[in-house]
């Protein structure tokens, strides 16, 4: 058991990602039954950080040892989304690449080898029963941005939003389900008023998220519940990304 939690210290760590309004109610509507059963649930995440040319302000981040990357960044945010939705994973096969071992000091035109991860794939099974599949790509011209698809026995839901990062909106929700009507198109799920629980701000909604997280410490403090990641949230997040590390070693050996 974390120190932490040993001598009842409240904390909270930065996974803030699935604090944002429309992640958390996907969560709650897999809770409830909207897709029945999981069956399988994909993610993709596509983002024009790290790429190959960059700033000297940043060339601290060449060195993997500086753990800043795709999977450490993007994977460490977004997996936790994924599975504090679906489940936590079981079994995993993963495939780790560096696809820029060169990288350039845009001031200077130096150039760097680095070992810094910039594509990402793992495929497994959750422990709540279906499948899963990740997508971690970095250094896109064209940013893909954030796509997660849950698939069940009574439904589909669908998580996007244009960009992973820096998002000026929330991530839109489609559904469809046996309760959806005869057609079986996916359609605009509205997030309900009572998971906007902030003031109306003109913030980036990467930093909205960030207030959600506080919000719901503030909640714990006063209502004694564990709605806001930990330590023991953050520790988790590292042995995935250490899991998908040594499958890609292991996978290439």
């Amino acid at each position: 058991m974390p120190w932490p939690r040993r001598r009842g210290v409240r904390h909270v760590v930065g996974l803030q990602r699935r604090q944002g309004p429309a992640a958390r109610y996907v969560r709650d509507l897999v809770a409830q039954g909207y897709v029945g059963d999981v069956r399988a649930a994909r993610i993709s995440v596509g983002v024009d950080a790290f790429p190959p040319v960059m700033p000297e302000r940043v060339a601290w981040t060449f060195d993997v040892d500086a753990f800043t990357h795709v999977l450490s960044i993007y994977g460490g945010h977004f997996l936790d989304v994924l599975f504090q939705i679906v489940g936590p994973p079981k079994d995993l096969t993963a495939i780790v690449e560096t696809q820029f071992p060169e990288l350039t000091v845009l001031e200077t035109g130096k150039t760097v080898p680095s070992a810094k991860p910039d594509e990402v794939l793992a495929i497994g099974t959750l422990e709540n029963g279906g499948l899963f599949s990740v997508q971690l790509e970095g250094a896109q011209k064209f940013p893909t941005g954030l796509q997660i698809d849950i698939t069940g026995t009574e439904g589909v839901l669908r998580l996007t939003n244009d960009r992973a990062f820096e998002n000026t909106a929330d991530n839109t929700i489609h559904g469809v389900n046996g309760d959806s009507g005869n057609g079986s198109a996916l359609a605009v799920l509205p997030v309900p008023e009572e998971y906007r629980s902030l003031p109306d701000a003109s913030l980036d909604e990467s930093v909205q998220d960030l207030a959600h997280l506080y919000a719901a410490f503030a909640r714990d403090k006063a209502n004694g519940t564990t709605e806001a990641t930990t330590f023991a949230d953050a520790v988790r997040q590292h042995h995935l990304i250490d899991r998908i590390q040594r499958s890609s070693e292991e996978f290439s050996a």
